[in-house]
């Protein structure tokens, strides 16, 4: 018979994680709050009107997709010979 693993101690509180994420919400709610006012978009042969905030997530995750494909085009994809 195997004796039962020690339990470890739980730990009480809030860690260092749930302030992280409390001030990130705060930020956020910050960076929306002083970007609501309309912008005039133009893009190709589309002119709009939105807020920039919008504009602001547009962007960004039109560079996060950018980042995440360069490298991957670059090497050639999974069917190149090494």
């Amino acid at each position: 018979m195997t004796p039962d693993p020690p339990e470890l101690p739980k730990k009480e509180g809030r860690g260092w994680k749930s302030y992280a994420l409390i001030i990130a919400g705060v930020m956020l709610a910050i960076l929306i709050l002083q970007n609501l006012q309309e912008v005039e978009v133009k893009f190709l042969f589309i002119n709009s009107t939105i807020p920039l905030i919008f504009a602001l997530l547009i962007a960004g995750g039109l560079g996060a997709l950018i980042g995440w494909a360069t490298p991957r085009v670059r090497r050639g994809g999974p069917d190149k010979d090494n």
